[in-house]
């Protein structure tokens, strides 16, 4: 499944989206609330927000801790021919490259698939 990483910590997403601004939602780590809208810099109740399109496929970049190793905090991109991380069109596009090139399908258990519309900016460092 997709998500992002917001300070550190990984977030699935939630397949809701903020009633305001209709951009997705991700759980709160605020007591009380269900989730948060990064688009509004809001924690958000229940109703409070919508189902996604179940058609929804984000664009993503793909990243796994450095090595392949679990423990280790730091991560690294699939990167395109120019070094920047390379963006698929949605999360079957990038499983279907990384199975052509060799990984397994036990292998993609491993990985993250971050959307990149909605990628914070300290997820990017």
């Amino acid at each position: 499944m997709s998500g992002i990483f917001i300070n550190g910590d990984w977030h699935e997403n939630t397949d809701m989206i903020c009633c305001r601004c209709k951009l997705p939602v991700w759980e709160s780590n605020n007591p009380g609330y269900t989730y948060q809208c990064l688009n509004c810099d809001e924690d958000l109740y229940v109703h409070e927000v919508e189902e996604q399109d179940p058609h929804y496929l984000p664009k993503v970049i793909v990243a796994r801790r450095v090595d392949g190793i679990i423990i280790n905090t730091a991560l690294e991109y699939v990167l395109d021919d120019s070094n920047e991380k390379r963006v698929f069109i949605n999360q079957a596009a990038a499983e279907a490259f990384l199975l052509g090139a060799g990984f397994n399908s036990e292998d993609l258990e491993h990985m993250y698939f971050i959307e990149f519309e909605h990628e914070p900016k300290e997820a990017t460092t």
